[in-house]
């Protein structure tokens, strides 16, 4: 421990000698912020981390240099320092400095747990209403309630392999997922209920309910409960282009702003993961030439960023990063690119 705390320190020191290399000009298209060095401090996350040094903080991975001294590089702890350095190559890159390797504080997550965590542990999306039908469900009391609450005793259909102590999430069917102008769903949302747990097995093994978030009733499906942890990964660009569209919320609101949950017609069959950046266009207005009075469409313009949380087959979890005006539904997302790069005026004008 005290040599790789007099290594860190000596590197420290050498950071001065190489004032003249910072100076040297970036990777095209990368864009860094003037800022050469930052202390983390609890509260950060890894997308605000990225964004103090570079104009687009999806450029992360480019100019991040895993430290050989840390036993998990991808990690950032508070009391960390990072500071911009340039390589051998001349070219710039991060690098985190852990001054106190002894700390044992919680990791950097990757956004504020508290816009996404409610969403990490819910059942999600189901593939088609097939498969939704053949879940294990719900299917007798001992009373004749009609609707349960926690604390309730039911007795299920479909659980014969189940131990005692296992926990389920309670699901019902929710809204269609579509992606525009396709016919065929993309997916089902599924409506979080509750929680039971396991307390007899057999042909119609028992539950009890542990929570109740909406009512449940007999019909209602049982799927493993999901362990939802705190996200640690930086923003990223996908790996190949992408077109996808906003096509449903998480809210209510029309109009949503950053923090906000949104769902996205792309998922891990069309090689996203999670970290992934998009850029958020929403089309140009139609409008008319002011001399020749001739229609033309205004190009698409740009009006936030998201980054993808959850990743499901078809469809994925994003929270909006950034956003010059309220978002929707139906707003198309793309890979991050220069605003010039977004679109151009069409028509005859």
């Amino acid at each position: 421990m005290q040599k790789n705390i007099w290594r860190n320190i000596l590197f420290c020191l050498g950071l001065s000698a190489m004032a003249p290399v910072l100076a040297q000009a970036a990777p095209t298209g990368l864009q860094l912020r003037s800022e050469k060095s930052y202390t983390v401090k609890s509260g950060d996350t890894l997308w605000g981390i990225a964004a103090h040094f570079l104009r687009h903080p999806w450029d992360w991975p480019r100019i991040w240099h895993k430290n050989p001294y840390i036993k998990n590089p991808n990690l950032i702890y508070p009391g960390d320092r990072i500071v911009i350095i340039h390589g051998a190559d001349g070219q710039p890159e991060l690098r985190v400095i852990s001054l106190h390797p002894q700390m044992t504080t919680a990791p950097l997550p990757t956004v504020a747990k508290g816009e996404v965590m409610p969403f990490l542990g819910t059942p999600g999306v189901i593939a088609s209403k097939k498969t939704y039908e053949k879940l294990p469900y719900l299917a007798a009391s001992a009373d004749h309630h009609i609707v349960f609450s926690v604390g309730d005793k039911l007795y299920t259909a479909g659980l014969t392999q189940t131990a005692v102590g296992t926990r389920y999430n309670i699901v019902a069917l929710g809204p269609e997922l579509r992606r525009p102008g396709v016919e065929k769903p993309v997916g089902y949302a599924l409506h979080d209920l509750g929680t039971a747990i396991v307390r007899g097995n057999g042909k119609h093994a028992a539950v009890e309910i542990t929570s109740a978030r909406k009512e449940i009733s007999l019909g209602d499906r049982l799927i493993p409960a999901t362990a939802g942890g705190t996200p640690h990964y930086f923003p990223s660009v996908p790996a190949h282009p992408v077109k996808a569209h906003i096509i449903a919320t998480m809210s209510d609101y029309r109009e949503l702003l950053v923090g906000q949950i949104i769902i996205v017609d792309r998922g891990r069959k069309d090689g996203l993961s999670a970290g992934n950046v998009l850029q958020i266009e929403q089309a140009g207005r139609e409008t008319r030439n002011a001399v020749t009075g001739k229609p033309f469409a205004l190009p698409p313009q740009k009006v936030g960023t998201a980054m993808l949380f959850r990743i499901f087959p078809t469809v994925s979890y994003a929270v909006i990063t950034t956003a010059t005006r309220g978002i929707r539904v139906g707003d198309s997302l793309a890979n991050p690119r220069p605003a010039a790069a977004v679109g151009r005026a069409t028509g005859n004008g």
